[in-house]
């Protein structure tokens, strides 16, 4: 082979070509010439003569023979990985199936229990849908069937007040807590066979009625007017006194709804709950008692919380003429609120004939004096056969520890522990305004006994009203006890007849009744309890106010509302959420 140059004396590309293949050694020339390349016409033969043939074969690249090693591991961590899915997979329809069940359930729970319990929340400001815990307590335990009618529909019912809305929530919750209690809605025009069970003269339009065993032939009801529904400012009532006017008259010249309509600006608040446990503790009691309110002398007030009280815890209360009418055998209590006029020795003979029962003793007598009263010879007189006398002047205490505002307005703590059992503390204090003084003639004499049961301290004096002159000096009975007693021949047990003594009956007025710092009407209730055989613990219910909304909830429950629902809720659910997705995106 001979060099070839082109003009420039450079190689051409052939003969580089042809130079960089030559061997450069004798050792490299000895060796097999190495075949770069197939020629194009045998490749063509060969693979026309492989698809005649039938075995022509898709050739592969290196990096395919790769993959085809890696094959296996890939599809096993394939099926890994689907196994992993579907696992997850399960686990999320169980995990959802479960949550779905558990919702169903605890709704069904809910159902159940908000049907058979009042799980409700009373959100108002002055819990006016709630009722107090010695009212539980007495529904929880009642054992006899108790049917409550309303007479009106219940759209009617509901649409004329918020208090007739709030006493049907209070039977509502009477109902949840004791099964026993039931209550229906009677559109008096619609049902005059109904009405006509009743008596005509005892269902008003609004009113209530409450009975047990509707069934039997022999029944108790108590009726609940409309108006017993709320409390009537103190205000009102002074004025209705001072025009010589009552309540019930006003109810009976205009009707109950008029009256609860026309006063509505005088509601002080909601006597549902109290007024409804009156008329449960009448029916359900085995042994009720009947206390009787004299009138026809003059007599101080009304005494229309101490009233109240009474029917509160079961009493059933009326109010005689004592100049005109006889003392219903049937009752266990009279009370005398401080005569101005003194009583007739006819009128004396039926208060002392009640309380000596022909002989068997057993009947019950509250007297209040007071400095307002003129001379009462007659009923001196009276009292004086039981050993208690009433004096004339004020008690007055010294000490500024021992009395209010002013020292005839005292306080004191001696209370004998006789007849305290409806008292809930051990050490009550007792407000006392304008107190006179009370003498014990003798201790015991024959049947009879004298024993004190409120004084004061032994700094306090006796100031005379008029002259303003201290008449008297030491230690003063504020409240009395006189027993007379027969015993029974048989196993020498006494039943007593007592005369209950109030120096003040400014003391039992309604307002310093009221007052929630001093125990005066634990203790008065706990000592007519004690003395008339009443074995059931008092209940005291304070009024409720209703105003405003329906739903009336406190600032405070409103912003705490409002930030569980916009932030504490959402943020419970994203950091739920955000726990189980990193779980599951780490597994």
């Amino acid at each position: 082979m001979s060099d070839k140059k082109n003009k420039t004396g450079e190689n051409t590309p052939e003969e580089e070509k042809v130079s960089s293949s030559a061997p450069e050694t004798e050792a490299e020339a000895e060796k097999p010439a190495e075949k770069v390349s197939a020629p194009i016409g045998d490749l063509l033969k060969d693979a026309v003569k492989a698809q005649k043939e039938g075995t022509l074969k898709k050739s592969k690249a290196p990096e395919d023979e790769e993959e085809d090693e890696d094959e296996p591991v890939k599809k096993k961590e394939k099926a890994k990985t689907n196994a992993k899915v579907l696992k997850h997979g399960m686990e999320s329809t169980i995990l959802t199936i479960v949550f779905i069940a558990a919702v169903v359930l605890v709704n069904v729970i809910a159902t159940v229990l908000f049907d058979r319990y009042p799980l409700t929340f009373d959100l108002t400001k002055e819990k006016k849908y709630s009722i107090s815990e010695q009212s539980e307590e007495y529904i929880k335990n009642i054992d006899t069937d108790v049917l409550v009618t309303i007479f009106a529909t219940e759209d009617q019912f509901r649409a004329l007040s918020d208090y007739t809305v709030q006493s049907l929530e209070v039977l509502k919750t009477y109902k949840k807590y004791n099964s026993r209690i039931d209550f229906r809605f009677v559109e008096i025009d619609s049902n005059p066979d109904i009405v006509a069970d009743y008596g005509t003269e005892n269902v008003s339009q609004y009113g209530i009625m409450f009975e047990t065993n509707p069934t039997d032939t022999v029944k108790r009801t108590r009726r609940v007017r409309l108006t017993d529904l709320v409390k009537f400012s103190d205000e009102l009532l002074d004025y209705i006194n001072q025009i010589h006017m009552t309540m019930d008259n006003y109810i009976t010249m205009y009707g109950e709804v008029r009256v609860m309509q026309s006063f509505a600006p005088y509601i002080d608040g909601s006597r549902a709950d109290e007024a409804f446990m009156s008329a449960l503790m009448a029916v359900t009691d085995p042994t009720p008692t009947t206390a009787v309110f004299l009138t026809g002398r003059q007599e101080a007030n009304e005494l229309y919380y101490l009233s109240t009280l009474l029917e509160a815890n079961g009493y059933f209360v009326k109010t005689i003429d004592i100049t005109t009418e006889e003392i219903p055998s049937d009752a266990s209590l009279i009370i005398a609120a401080a005569p101005k006029v003194d009583y007739l020795p006819e009128e004396i003979e039926k208060i002392d004939k009640f309380l000596d029962n022909n002989g068997a003793m057993g009947k019950q007598m509250l007297y209040c004096a007071s400095v307002t009263q003129g001379d009462t010879p007659n009923f001196d007189e009276f009292l004086a056969e039981y050993g208690i006398e009433i004096g004339k002047g004020v008690v007055c205490e010294q000490n500024g520890d021992h009395y209010y505002t002013f020292p005839y307005y005292t306080l004191t703590d001696q209370v004998s522990s006789q007849f305290r059992q409806d008292v809930s503390t051990e050490a009550p204090v007792l407000l006392n305004c304008m107190s006179r003084p009370i003498k014990l003639l003798f201790d015991e004499r024959g049947f009879n006994g004298t024993e004190a049961y409120v004084t004061s301290s032994d700094n306090a004096y006796i100031l005379d009203s008029k002259t303003g002159e201290t008449i008297g000096k030491g230690k003063q009975i504020y409240t009395a006890v006189a027993s007379k007693a027969v015993f029974s021949s048989e196993d020498g047990h006494g039943t007593y007849s007592n005369i209950v003594v109030y120096g003040a009956v400014e003391t039992l007025d309604d307002r310093y009744l009221s007052y929630p710092q001093f125990n005066n009407r634990e203790y008065v209730l706990s000592l007519l309890n004690g003395v008339t055989g009443k074995t059931r613990s008092g209940i005291v219910i304070e009024p409720k106010v209703i105003a405003g909304n329906v739903f009336d909830i406190t600032s405070r429950q409103r912003s705490i509302l409002q930030w569980t629902f916009i932030l504490i809720i959402p943020a419970i659910v994203l950091i739920v959420g955000g726990v189980i997705w990193l779980r599951r995106k780490n597994r």
